[in-house]
């Protein structure tokens, strides 16, 4: 996510990143995205640092203030799912960059299969950025748990 928000700014947009993590101990790359965004929300599942809550309700509070034209996710399955359905709400486009398994790296495995616009998509060599509201979340996080 960091070349990409340091790319956004540098072509002069507006950035908003939203982090967030369990507890202040595991957010990570707050200082690197500090010298790109235009503003960074840390939010924490346990209030230890930042605003207590969810990532989502990080996100929600920055599209009810402003326009978005645009979120971009990177995290857990869970995660991602759960901001594609809000953002979905607010017809708001969106990238995931999807991070499952990946055994060969040239789609020949089929362990990073995920289904995109119903058809069967490679994260290793189709993405790993897809349309989030395009994404099958429910299918790639069942996938995800047969390596558990």
């Amino acid at each position: 996510m960091l070349p990409i928000i340091e790319a956004m700014s540098n072509a002069g947009n507006k950035v908003i990143a939203v982090l967030a993590a369990r507890t202040k101990d595991l957010v990570i790359l707050e200082e690197q995205v500090k010298e790109f965004a235009t503003e960074v929300i840390v939010m924490t599942d346990d209030g230890s640092y930042g605003e207590k809550g969810l990532i989502t309700e990080g996100i929600e509070k920055v599209i009810n203030r402003e326009k978005v034209d645009l979120c971009l996710t990177i995290g857990p399955a869970v995660m991602m799912k759960f901001v594609s359905l809000l953002t979905k709400k607010y017809e708001i486009p969106t990238l995931a960059s999807l991070n499952t398994i990946m055994v060969d790296g040239t789609g020949m495995c089929g362990a990073c299969r995920v289904t995109v616009s119903g058809k069967t998509r490679f994260v290793c060599v189709d993405g790993p950025e897809f349309d989030a509201h395009q994404v099958d979340f429910d299918e790639m996080l069942m996938r995800l748990k047969a390596y558990n």
